[in-house]
């Protein structure tokens, strides 16, 4: 990686995570202040009416904003093309979900239902004219122009409008109209930055190269939308939109925090891994480097969460919501592993090996079905332990097919796994034992939670900074060395990390 790349990287890096701690905080009082103004049903209704209008968003893009990333080298008429389908593509399945919205009564016995399909379709217009802007900030590494239009959007729309609205008395429709709001300042802030030109064309030259990728980039995110979304599917069908609502909100408490912390790391990633697409080696260590870093970030956020379970639930949604602690507990353990697998699909995304990732999706499909079946007895832990089960098994279908495409022994692979494990047993056990010294206390439960963030964070830092794994102190090592941090001793957190680096250095020596 070249030290100009490396340091758009990092800033990259610097502005997505400055905007993802913003949204997570804010997204914190969103959801707790939501949860005590509005009913279960009101969360299931809109999930799964997001569900329904998702089956036709992989389409109505078509795999460009993908393209526009990934293609080494992209001209004037090839951003114009993406543009013009983008925007005639958002038009259209906006009239196709507005028609179509009453046969959404025949998968889902709720009327209620379809007027907040034929509403929410308004983002296919909305991501249209939008699509063709943010993917030309990712491609260049702005992060910081999209990092604000992001933040800024969502205080407005869902702190503002959203929570306005729910008090006023809106139900499901301040819900619907805050994500509506704030997929439309996004639109317009992001074409303010990015300014291309929204001129037609229709010369086929300049879509035939974006639509070769994107097509099956497309079908690839239609598949896994029906593979993560399956479970939302079946339980609205079977067990109704009150049990949906406990599952979504029990998904969100975990997989939000998740989904933040590796989507800043994926949108920097994914044009970073794509430079570097015909350099298999440096590929190869890239990938190790990033998926042992987030391992080692996100496997400990998770199991503290399993074990905070109660406390989380009580102090963020109320005590209306204990059902769903069993459920938080079970996907606090699958969803961290579908998050570290996702360097693995930016690798196939990068590399165009597209059909790979095909076969994989669409064979995780029938596990997850299966099990399913087989575990609807249990009820909604039984969907988390059938999601669990199938995590596990695309770890295995991944992990061999990075060995044929970077060379990359199962050792190797499964290396990267260790540090993020133990540092999330001991963040684990010790949260455990300090929550049940403070459950028997009867402390009220705010009291207990920021105990138990407080002292996980402080283990937590203790085990990367004072007793990092052998594998992590390699990547950490390796990439502060591509950094150039030794080149770079004139602020105070260069000379912090040319300390901590030489730590590294010592530490590998000696082993």
């Amino acid at each position: 990686m070249s030290k100009n790349l490396a340091s758009k990287a990092v800033s990259g890096l610097k502005w997505s995570s400055a905007g993802t701690i913003a949204n997570a905080v804010m997204q914190i009082g969103y959801t707790s202040a939501m949860a005590r103004l509005l009913a279960p049903e009101a969360f299931g209704l809109v999930a799964l009416s997001a569900v329904i209008l998702r089956f036709g968003y992989y389409f109505a893009n078509l795999g460009l904003n993908q393209a526009i990333v990934q293609k080494e080298e992209l001209t004037a008429d090839h951003i114009r093309a993406a543009f013009t389908s983008s925007a005639l593509l958002g038009t259209v399945f906006t009239i196709l979900a507005w028609l179509l919205a009453p046969f959404a009564t025949l998968i889902f016995d709720m009327p209620e239902v379809v007027p907040i399909v034929r509403v929410m379709a308004l983002a296919f217009v909305v991501g249209g004219f939008s699509a063709t802007a943010t993917s030309l900030l990712q491609r260049n590494m702005r992060f910081k122009e999209l990092s604000i239009v992001e933040t800024l959007s969502y205080v407005v729309s869902y702190l503002g409008a959203g929570i306005v609205l729910a008090y006023l008395g809106f139900g499901v429709w301040s819900l619907v109209y805050a994500s509506l709001l704030q997929a439309a300042l996004v639109a317009v802030g992001a074409y303010v930055m990015a300014r291309h030109s929204v001129l037609p064309i229709f010369d086929w030259a300049a879509y035939r190269p974006l639509f070769a990728y994107g097509s099956k980039m497309s079908i690839i995110s239609f598949l896994e939308f029906i593979y993560n979304d399956l479970a939302t599917l079946l339980i609205g069908r079977v067990l109704g939109a009150y049990r949906l609502g406990i599952y979504n909100r029990a998904f969100m408490l975990v997989n939000l925090p998740m989904y933040n912390l590796t989507r800043t790391v994926s949108r920097v990633v994914f044009p970073s891994f794509s430079k570097l697409q015909s350099e298999t080696e440096k590929l190869a260590q890239v990938y190790l480097s990033s998926t042992t870093l987030l391992a080692t970030l996100i496997i400990p956020v998770c199991l503290g969460i399993m074990v905070a379970a109660p406390e989380i639930v009580h102090v963020v949604l109320g005590s209306q919501w204990t059902d769903s602690i069993p459920v938080l507990q079970v996907l606090s353990l699958a969803i961290p592993l579908s998050f570290i697998t996702m360097f693995a699909g930016i690798v196939c995304d990068a590399k165009a090996v597209l059909n790979w990732k095909i076969v994989i999706t669409v064979t995780l499909i029938v596990v997850i079905s299966s099990l399913f079946f087989l575990l609807k007895s249990y009820g909604l832990v039984g969907f988390g332990l059938a999601l669990l089960i199938s995590e596990l098994i695309r770890i295995g279908m991944y992990q061999t097919l990075m060995k044929k495409i970077l060379q990359l022994s199962y050792w190797k692979q499964l290396r990267v796994y260790l540090p993020g494990v133990m540092n999330g047993a001991v963040v684990a056990i010790t949260v455990y034992l300090l929550s049940t010294l403070l459950r028997n206390m009867e402390l009220p439960h705010l009291v207990i939670l920021i105990s138990q963030m407080i002292t996980g964070g402080f283990v937590f830092l203790a085990m990367i900074l004072l007793f990092p794994h052998q594998a992590l102190k390699e990547q950490l090592h390796m990439i502060f060395a591509k950094l150039g941090v030794q080149d770079n001793p004139s602020s105070y957190y260069g000379r912090m990390l040319m300390r901590y680096r030489k730590s590294l250095v010592k530490e590998t020596e000696r082993v």
